[in-house]
C-alpha cells in the first residue's frame, strides 16, 4: 500500500503477481461527482512502456470512496498506475492503492456478477461448446469495464480554447504564409450566396502575403467553431498547401447543445462515396477549384453534392487531401431528399466512369454502396486440421453456401503423419466436391503463415481467399461482395465481417494501437454505427477470412512465417499498405466465426511465452502505425471495448505538426 496523495499513484509488483488475476482497489479522499475516468495502466518490464488497460469504476462503501476493477497481470509486468485524464481540473484525490490476488475461479465469479444476465443466457444456451462460450462471455465482461463518459465531458476537457492557446495559434511561424480563404455558402434548396471573403478572426487580421487561396464550401446551417478557418489556414501552410482539407464535426441538438461527434478517418474511396466525409465544410485550393469548374460547369443544388463531386475529382487526379483532426464545424441540418438523389447520380456516374459494378441503396444517407463482382475465378485456401465434426460441417457450409460461379477449394492439412482414421472419416464427404483438392504439408506443428503460403503455391487463380476452417457464411454472396472491391486495382486485400455464434461482432476490421497493439473493431458489440456497417479502408483485417490479390501478395513476399499463429495477418496487411495497396473491410460479407475452435489456445506448450515476443516484434516493426492508425481518428479511444468512443485524453495536441503513418 502507498500513502501517496496525488492525481496518479503507482505500485510496484512482486514476481508472484505476474500471470495473475487481481482485484485492484484505490482509495479516494473524497467522492467524485463528475463522470471522469480513472485509468489503470500496466508497466511492462520488457518494453519499458505503460499500457492503458481499463477505466476503473467508483464505489461507495460505509462512507468511504473507492475505485476498482479486475485485471489480469501478464508476464513481465512490474508496476501498475492509476491516474486521471490529462487536462482534468480535479484536485488530488488518490490516497492509496491495493492489489488483491484472485484465482481464475474467483475472477470468473466476480466478472459474472458484474453482468449475471449475460452469463445466465450463455449457460442456458445449447450445451455445444458451452465452455468456450462461457470463456468468451467472461472475456467480454473483462473488456467491457465501461463507465459513463459523455461527449460533454470530452468537450469540457479537450475542446476549449483559452487565451493562451489562441495566442499560440496566431503566433504560428507560418502565419505570414497563411492562405486567403473565400466562401461559397449554399442556401437550401437551389440558391447560394455569392462568393465572399471570410475573416479569419475579428481580433487578428488575415495575412495577405500568401500566394495561395482556398474556397470553403458550406451549407447554410453549418456553424464554424471559433478559429476554425485560422486552424485550416495554419494546417494548409504546414502541409504545403494540399489540394483540399476537411475536419471533424458534430451536431447541435434541439437544445443547441453539442452532440453526435463525427471523428473522421483519413480518406478512402468507399467512405468518400458514402458522402459522410463531405457532409461538412471542405476547403479546396483555388486553382484546382477553378480548373474543375471549367471542366464541369455544373449547377449543384447543395454543398453536399458540390463537395462530393469535387472530392471524387481530387481522388481521380491523385491529388493530396489533408484531414484536420479537430472538430471545426457543427451541423444543424442533414442532407434532404433532393441532395441525396443528386449524390446518388454523382456516384452512379463515377462508378460507370471506372467501369465498376455496385449496388446503391435508395433513400439512405450516408449512401450505402455495395460493390459486387462474380466473374473472376477465385481460389479458397482453408488451412485445417480436419479434427472434428464441427470443422467438417463448417467447411461443408463454405462449399454449399458460397454462390460464386468459379472457385477452387484447397484444403491445407499440416501434420507430420498420415491422416488418422477419424480425419479420413471427416474428410470423406468433402472429397465428393469436384472443385476441392487436399494438399499435405508435412510439419511437426501448425504454422498458419506456412500453411497459407503453401496453399497459395498450389492455387491456380490470380485472386485467393484465406478462410479459417471454423467459419460459416451467413449469406451466399459474401465472396461476390469482397471481390467487388478488387475492381479497384489499388486494393491488395479485403476482409469480412465476422460474428460470434451469439450474434455479437467478432471482427469488423482491425484498429492499430488499440489494446496496446491492435484490436478487432466492434468486438463483443451489436452496434450499427457507421464504421461497423459500411465498407471502408482499414490498416489491417483478420486472416480468418481475407481475400488477396496475387500480384500484391508476390510484391510483399507473402506471409512472414516467423509469426506462426497470430499477428501474421496484421504484419501482412501492413506490408501491403506500405507498398501502397489499400486494405478494405467489407461489412456486407458476413460470416460466423467459432474463433480458434480447431486449435484452442494459441500459446500453450512449446509456444508458451511466444505471444509477448510477437507483440514486441510487431510493435517494433510497425511502431509508427501502431502510434497512429490513419483510419482511426486520434480523438477516439484505444481502450479495450471502447472503440468508437471519445478518448480521454486524445492523441493529438494543439498546435500540432505533420506526421506520416509509415516510416519511409
Amino acid at each position: 500500500m502507498s500513502p501517496l496523495v496525488s492525481n496518479f499513484i503507482e505500485l510496484s509488483l512482486n514476481k508472484e503477481n505476474e500471470n495473475q488475476w487481481c482485484l485492484v482497489l484505490c482509495k479516494l479522499l473524497q467522492k467524485q461527482n463528475n463522470n471522469l475516468p480513472f485509468v489503470l495502466s500496466i508497466h511492462h518490464r520488457d518494453s519499458l512502456e505503460w499500457e492503458e488497460t481499463h477505466y476503473l469504476k467508483q464505489y461507495d462503501c460505509f462512507s468511504q470512496h473507492w475505485i476498482g476493477g479486475i485485471i489480469y497481470l501478464p508476464h513481465d509486468s512490474d508496476k501498475i498506475k492509476v491516474s486521471i485524464p490529462q487536462n482534468s481540473k480535479t484536485s488530488p484525490v488518490l490516497s492509496s492503492i491495493k492489489i488483491i490476488p484472485l484465482s481464475r475461479l474467483q475472477a470468473g465469479i466476480l466478472l459474472a456478477l458484474s453482468s449475471p444476465q449475460t452469463i445466465i443466457k450463455t449457460i442456458l444456451g445449447s450445451p455445444t461448446h458451452l465452455k468456450k462460450r462461457l470463456r468468451t462471455a467472461l472475456h467480454h465482461q473483462y473488456n467491457q469495464s465501461k463507465i459513463h463518459l459523455t461527449y460533454k465531458d470530452w468537450c469540457d476537457l479537450y475542446d476549449r480554447w483559452g487565451q493562451q492557446e489562441k495566442e499560440i495559434l496566431y503566433q504560428s511561424p507560418f502565419y505570414n504564409q497563411w492562405p486567403v480563404i473565400h466562401s461559397l455558402i449554399y442556401n437550401p434548396p437551389d440558391s447560394h450566396y455569392p462568393e465572399t471573403d471570410i475573416s479569419l478572426d475579428q481580433q487578428w487580421p488575415t495575412p495577405r502575403k500568401a500566394d495561395q487561396s482556398y474556397v470553403a464550401i458550406l451549407q447554410n446551417g453549418e456553424v464554424l467553431s471559433d478559429h476554425a478557418l485560422a486552424i485550416f489556414a495554419d494546417q494548409a501552410t504546414r502541409e504545403n498547401y494540399p489540394a483540399a482539407l476537411y475536419a471533424d464535426s458534430d451536431m447541435f441538438d434541439h437544445n443547441h447543445q453539442r452532440s453526435t461527434p463525427h471523428f473522421k478517418p483519413d480518406i478512402g474511396y468507399s467512405i468518400l462515396a458514402s458522402g459522410l466525409l463531405t457532409q461538412d465544410i471542405w476547403l479546396f485550393r483555388q486553382d484546382i477549384f477553378d480548373s474543375y469548374q471549367q471542366q464541369h460547369p455544373t449547377n449543384y443544388n447543395s454543398a453536399y453534392t458540390h463537395r462530393l463531386a469535387l472530392a471524387l475529382y481530387l481522388g481521380n487526379q491523385n491529388l493530396s487531401v489533408h484531414h484536420v483532426p479537430f472538430i471545426l464545424s457543427h451541423r444543424q441540418i442533414t442532407p434532404g431528399t433532393a441532395a441525396i438523389k443528386a449524390m446518388h447520380q454523382i456516384i452512379k456516374r463515377d462508378l460507370l466512369s471506372r467501369n465498376w459494378i455496385g449496388e446503391i441503396q435508395d433513400n439512405i444517407f450516408p449512401l450505402k454502396i455495395n460493390l459486387i463482382s462474380d466473374h473472376i475465378p477465385v481460389s479458397l485456401i482453408i488451412p485445417t486440421t480436419i479434427s472434428s465434426k464441427t470443422i467438417r460441417n463448417a467447411i461443408l457450409s463454405i462449399l454449399h453456401k458460397t454462390h460464386y460461379p468459379n472457385t477452387e477449394i484447397i484444403l491445407v492439412i499440416s501434420q507430420p503423419a498420415p491422416l488418422s482414421r477419424a480425419q479420413r472419416y471427416y474428410l470423406r464427404p468433402l472429397l465428393k466436391h469436384q472443385n476441392l483438392r487436399v494438399v499435405w504439408l508435412k510439419t511437426d506443428s501448425f504454422n498458419f503463415s506456412q500453411s497459407c503460403n503453401f496453399g497459395i503455391q498450389h492455387a491456380k487463380h490470380d485472386f485467393f481467399a484465406i478462410v479459417n476452417d471454423d467459419v460459416r457464411p451467413k449469406a451466399s454472396k459474401w465472396l461476390s461482395y469482397m471481390m467487388g472491391h478488387m475492381q479497384n486495382d489499388d486494393v491488395g486485400a479485403v476482409g469480412a465481417k465476422l460474428y460470434y455464434p451469439n450474434g455479437q461482432i467478432q471482427h469488423a476490421g482491425i484498429i492499430m494501437g488499440a489494446a496496446n497493439l491492435c484490436e478487432h473493431a466492434g468486438r463483443f458489440q451489436q452496434s450499427n454505427r457507421f464504421t461497423l456497417t459500411y465498407d471502408h479502408d482499414v490498416s489491417a483485417v483478420t486472416g480468418a477470412c481475407m481475400l488477396i490479390r496475387r500480384s500484391a501478395y508476390n510484391q510483399v513476399q507473402g506471409f512472414d512465417e516467423t509469426y506462426e499463429i497470430a499477428y501474421n495477418d496484421v504484419d501482412f496487411c501492413l506490408k501491403l499498405r506500405k507498398a501502397n495497396y489499400r486494405i478494405i473491410q467489407c461489412q456486407h460479407a458476413e460470416l460466423i466465426h467459432y474463433e480458434s475452435l480447431s486449435l484452442g489456445n494459441h500459446y500453450t506448450g512449446r509456444r508458451a511465452g511466444k505471444e509477448r515476443q510477437e507483440i514486441l516484434s510487431i510493435r517494433s516493426k510497425w511502431k509508427s502505425v501502431c502510434n497512429n492508425d490513419p483510419f482511426y481518428n486520434p480523438n477516439l479511444s484505444l481502450q479495450r471495448g471502447m472503440d468508437g468512443e471519445p478518448a480521454f485524453p486524445p492523441r493529438i495536441t494543439r498546435p500540432f505538426a505533420t506526421f506520416s503513418p509509415f516510416n519511409k
